[in-house]
């Protein structure tokens, strides 16, 4: 079920779709309670548990930088 983004209802159509090259599909949606228009990205759960995975390992790898980072400072702060 897709929420509106205005009102909260949850009565939608679809407008347009168009599969795209990365792992979703692109709907444009309209409200059938308020009339906004919103569009949505719709993944698979196989899809977003990868893309899921590849930003936690982005993100660990940029923690470690990080603490290396900031151990060499603190090691050439004890040295002076």
């Amino acid at each position: 079920m897709i929420i509106c983004p205005k009102c909260g209802g949850s009565s939608t159509e679809v407008n347009t779709q168009k599969p795209r090259q990365a792992a979703y599909i692109w709907r444009s949606r309209t409200c059938k309670d308020c009339g906004k228009t919103f569009s949505t990205r719709e993944y698979t759960l196989e899809d977003l548990g990868k893309l899921i995975n590849e930003d936690s390992n982005l993100v660990a790898d940029q923690v470690n930088d990080i603490i290396e980072d900031l151990s060499e400072l603190i090691s050439n702060h004890e040295k002076h």
